[in-house]
């Protein structure tokens, strides 16, 4: 379960750094984009993939991201106004 939010949370801030940074055409050397493709189509990138798939296909680890996701609401909400 650590390893798969960890990595999906390497890959999240590697999208958001990388949709940030210009790119002005002038380098040869292959973009974060280019690398994190690169690493999800190797072996170990697909392996990590799969085992990500299988985990979240788990009752409880469904059960504990709603509970996640339901904290993150509650602290969005401001108190003394409706929700939408």
């Amino acid at each position: 379960m650590k390893q798969i939010l960890l990595l999906a949370t390497i890959l999240s801030l590697s999208l958001s750094c990388a949709s940030s940074q210009t790119n002005d055409g002038t380098s040869e050397e292959p973009g974060i984009m280019d690398k994190i493709i690169e690493k999800a189509n190797s072996e170990e990138g697909q392996k990590a993939i799969q085992m990500g798939k299988e985990k979240l296909q788990d009752p409880a680890t469904q059960e504990k991201l709603k509970g996640l996701l339901s904290k993150e609401k509650k602290k969005k909400e401001i108190p003394g106004v409706p929700a939408q």
